[in-house]
């Protein structure tokens, strides 16, 4: 009773405190916004001052090469290039390139390169070389040229070269588009460090002679962006939309070693957690080029931006910044934190102060509630509560009526059974039971050999796998707008038109169980990686009318679906072998021209007049594009040398006594043809027994699917293995590989 006085006092020292901090909020924000956004603007004008210059020396450079092309073939030249070089101090290389091969080129010099090469002399800081045309045959060459300050040679030597400028990215772009070229960020193989090129055509006489070209550091653009930052934490980055780290704060993330190889790092492997996460959720969430997320490493919020660089700039670069919100939020948080501590100082004081005056009241009237809660449930055991009675009339009136109403009720359970009271008391609601009439197509799937397989297993790995199973199969159904009625084992029921009413629902059963058969295969590979052993599933599908609602008592109630319809689906599913789909007539008929089976196939069933007619889906043709079955046997070979084997026939669910020889004459993973005395018929379960030299030493559970009478008692009869491991499965590939006709 005492926080009911709080309370109103509370809530609005509450509301001014978090209208306050939310309208603080949106001003920090906005200016976290406007931070962002100048930092955008000097990283995108950052970038332009770092190519654009570069752009304007190579114009230049090739308009002088095209006026004097000869010029550019002697030592003179070489104080162009050199001008040209020191223009800018992110250009790391100048070179001109012509169509005959002759190269000419001037270099920046520091440890990394005089590391790259021990001819190179120790005090070079600057370097010019040539190569010469490829009318030099043999003897072209490569002359190197050191300088320690310009232009005084401190060494040089030649090297034979086979090297073709003309094949470098930015040449053959520059010559396809007659205009500025820039190639993807790549590693100086000598500093190691990432350079963007650059080349600009050389036109004399309306034709192309060569190209002007020049390596930029973008070092220099990592280092803008360590220093420019919309916050003291904020991170901005340049990226290549196909996924280059073009500029980073940290050098040291930008390059990575993959395959004992320098490679410029990309936003899919950038040890950088909050970067990748932006891009996840801008592509994967459509999430647009501004959104707030939490860092995964830090549980921080981040403000992320994304921005393209404009039309006209030589490469599809964007930036991407994110900001920690605490950097522009933190001291309002904190200032809030204070707020909250003074305000709950205070209330503890309000409470003292209060407690005193409201217990008197407080007590009687939990008193009263205590009763009530207990008159709910029939509670009599505890006496009725003495407390103290207040002086306030309407509290006292209050608990009198209470304390009669409490006898009343006591006294009324002793004549009127307890359940029926205790509804009334709880207001509780009847629970309604209904069901109606209506046609759906039932789906049943079972694990082939599964309970051999668990036997192995241990209780654990047996639901992991069997939950994995389910998830996807669980899918399907209601992706193909099905319902499943109950998990049996390790098999599955599922009806499509109800709950739900469907008018296709024959073929949205049929699609939804070659899907599961499709899935069975791609997560039996899941399987393999996990260490699982492999799975095979028969699907059964009938279409009829059914009772579906709400079914059980008044104690229990699910929603069920009950007929023979459903009880001839789990009838036709018993006669399936791993990855086969098998359908009534009645299913078929539904679907008429649009399904392919093969068949009929008829058995003998337990609680069926008749025998059953049943038909093997191959193929469903669904809205356009056809859905087709997996062959559940499609790997057989004929053994050049057939295979003495054994078989021991099932009879109901005991295995038999007697053993008959067969030979193997057909073999593959899934199944085999043999040649027996042995009286089978088609759905007949067998046991197949292998020679131990074949290293099989495992009895291959197995399901007839054809038997051919021959002569004298003969006959040839398919059978389908099934509950195989992937060692067995291995061995039997491995056998009728080294069986078939010249192997």
């Amino acid at each position: 009773m005492s926080l009911l006085f709080v309370s109103l006092s509370i809530p609005i020292l509450l509301f001014i405190l978090i209208y306050n901090y939310n309208r603080t909020s949106a001003v920090i924000i906005a200016t976290l916004h406007e931070q962002v956004a100048k930092t955008r603007t000097a990283t995108v004008d950052g970038a332009q001052n770092l190519i654009q210059p570069v752009a304007g020396t190579l114009r230049l450079l090739a308009g002088m090469v095209a006026s004097d092309p000869s010029l550019f073939r002697t030592e003179q030249s070489r104080e162009s290039l050199y001008r040209a070089l020191t223009s800018a101090e992110q250009i790391d290389a100048v070179y001109v390139s012509f169509e005959d091969g002759y190269h000419r080129v001037v270099t920046r010099m520091d440890e990394s390169r005089r590391r790259s090469d021990p001819k190179i002399p120790p005090t070079a800081l600057w370097h010019s070389s040539y190569i010469d045309a490829f009318s030099a045959g043999k003897n072209r060459r490569r002359h190197r040229v050191f300088f320690d300050t310009w232009p005084h040679v401190v060494g040089q030597y030649a090297v034979e070269t086979a090297v073709d400028i003309r094949t470098l990215p930015h040449y053959k772009a520059t010559k396809a588009t007659g205009s500025l070229a820039a190639t993807d960020l790549s590693i100086n193989p000598d500093t190691g460090s990432p350079v963007l090129s650059l080349g600009f055509p050389i036109v004399r006489d309306g034709g192309f002679v060569g190209f002007a070209g020049a390596n930029i550091t973008v070092d220099v653009l990592s280092r803008f962006l360590d220093r420019h930052r919309a916050s003291p934490h904020s991170t901005t980055t340049i990226v290549e939309r196909g996924g280059a780290i073009i500029a980073y704060p940290d050098r040291a993330k930008q390059v990575q070693m993959v395959d004992g190889r320098l490679a410029v790092a990309r936003v899919a492997n950038i040890a950088d957690d909050d970067l990748r996460e932006a891009y996840r959720l801008r592509a994967q969430l459509w999430m647009g080029d501004n959104f707030m997320f939490r860092s995964a490493a830090t549980g921080k919020e981040l403000a992320a931006s994304f921005n393209r660089f404009p039309e006209g700039f030589p490469r599809p670069w964007e930036t991407v910044i994110l900001t920690p919100t605490d950097d522009f939020v933190g001291p309002l948080k904190a200032v809030n934190r204070q707020m909250v501590a003074i305000i709950a100082v205070l209330t503890v004081l309000e409470l003292v102060l209060i407690y005193a005056l409201s217990t008197r009241l407080s007590r009687p009237i939990e008193g009263v509630s205590r009763q009530l809660r207990a008159m709910e449930t029939l509670s009599f055991e505890s006496d009725q509560d003495h407390g103290s009675r207040v002086r306030v009339r309407e509290i006292a009136q209050l608990q009198d009526a209470v304390a009669r109403v409490r006898a009343s009720l006591r006294s009324f359970a002793r004549y009127a059974p307890e359940g029926i009271v205790r509804e009334v008391a709880a207001s509780g609601r009847e629970t309604i039971l209904s069901a109606d009439r209506r046609e759906v197509t039932a789906l049943f799937s079972d694990l082939r050999g599964f309970t051999a397989i668990a036997e192995k297993l241990g209780p654990e790995r047996v639901v992991s796998i069997l939950n994995d199973h389910f998830e996807v199969l669980a899918g399907l159904v209601a992706r193909h707008g099905g319902y499943v009625v109950d998990f049996l084992g390790d098999g599955l029921f599922a009806v499509f038109g109800a709950p739900e009413a469907l008018d296709d629902h024959a073929g949205r059963a049929v699609a939804c169980a070659i899907e599961m058969q499709l899935a069975r295969e791609t997560q039996n590979l899941e399987f393999l990686a996990k260490g699982w052993p492999p799975l095979e599933m028969g699907i059964g599908i009938n279409t009829g009318p059914v009772v579906v609602g709400n079914m059980g008592s008044n104690l229990r109630t699910k929603y069920g679906v009950v007929g023979h319809p459903v009880n001839f689906a789990a009838r036709i599913e018993s006669f399936t072998v791993g990855g086969q789909v098998l359908v009534s007539d009645s299913t078929r008929e539904a679907l008429a021209e649009r399904l392919e089976v093969d068949g009929p196939l008829e058995a003998e069933a337990k609680g069926v007049a008749g025998p059953v007619r049943m038909w093997t889906v191959r193929r469903l043709e669904e809205g356009g594009s056809s859905l087709v079955v997996p062959s559940s046997v499609s790997d057989l070979v004929v053994l050049a040398s057939a295979i003495e084997v054994s078989l021991r026939p099932l009879r109901g669910k005991q295995i038999g006594t007697d053993t008959y020889p067969a030979t193997l004459v057909k073999l593959g993973v899934s199944g085999g043809e043999l040649d027996t005395e042995c009286p089978l018929e088609m759905f007949d379960a067998v046991q197949v027994t292998l020679p131990p030299r074949t290293g099989i030493l495992t009895v291959l559970d197995s399901k007839v699917m054809t038997v051919t009478n021959g002569a004298a008692g003969r006959r040839t009869v398919f059978v389908r293995f099934g509950g195989l491991d992937w060692d067995v499965r291995t061995r039997l590939q491995a056998l009728s590989r080294a069986g078939a006709p010249g192997a």
